[in-house]
């Protein structure tokens, strides 16, 4: 039988995106200090569990070719030949505002004013090679396979989200105003001192996704899966 295997891992990557606006009331007397107002920062995260796109027109090649192109990894070495396949991209995008207040010796006091945040796929996109049509056993075998890998991507999405939510809210209440140059400064600072909070659980997202899809792609899965149908 030729081998054949339905990969569906790409690890996932911070993605992040971020606009950042900030205000510098004209008719706020400078500040003789950088110290906190006492205003709590408004923070909000929304979730998006992507749509699924499936394609069906591509040759296991091709999608031997995009899993390398996009650096998915096979829990089982390139001597599986993928007849189906996953891609997702994790994506975090920040947008903050900042209230950037003059100081009496020529710079600013930013101090967080709003935090909105996105969490989520744009898009997870299932491919079943062209050999295998819909309705075959092949196809129906394929399709379940990859559809636990996409369970697998919105369920741990699903778990984090409430993680990430809290360790944001946490990052903003301990975040103290920031003294820069510029308005612009500021603003860059405080954005950093987000990521970096939030990024070591990504890194923890990541590897709990790479463990569950790697005991989905297992020699036992797929000759299971392979004997539910003939002349693969």
């Amino acid at each position: 039988m030729f081998p054949t295997a339905k990969i569906a891992l790409l690890l996932p990557s911070l993605c992040a995106g971020l606009l950042v606006a900030w205000t510098a009331p004209q008719t706020v007397a400078a500040k003789t200090s950088c110290r906190h107002d006492g205003a709590e920062p408004i923070v909000s995260l929304s979730v998006n569990p992507g749509k699924v796109r499936l394609h069906n027109g591509h040759s296991r090649s091709h999608l031997k070719y995009l899993q390398s192109k996009r650096k998915a990894r096979s829990a089982l070495g390139s001597q599986w030949q993928p007849v189906g396949l996953t891609l997702t991209e994790l994506q975090f995008s920040l947008r903050i505002r900042v209230n950037a207040i003059p100081t009496s010796r020529g710079r600013f006091c930013g101090q967080l004013d709003t935090v909105e945040a996105t969490l989520g796929y744009d898009k997870l996109t299932v491919y079943v090679a062209r050999k295998y049509r819909p309705g075959s056993c092949h196809y129906r075998s394929i399709l379940d396979h990859e559809n636990l890998h996409v369970a697998v991507f919105r369920d741990t999405l699903r778990k984090y989200a409430p993680r990430v939510e809290h360790r944001l809210r946490r990052a903003v209440r301990q975040m103290r105003p920031v003294l820069a140059n510029s308005a612009d400064r500021a603003a860059t600072r405080m954005r950093q001192n987000l990521q970096r909070e939030i990024k070591p659980l990504f890194r923890q997202m990541n590897r709990e996704m790479d463990l569950r899809n790697d005991r989905l792609d297992t020699p036992q899965n797929y000759r299971q899966e392979q004997a539910r149908c003939s002349n693969w």
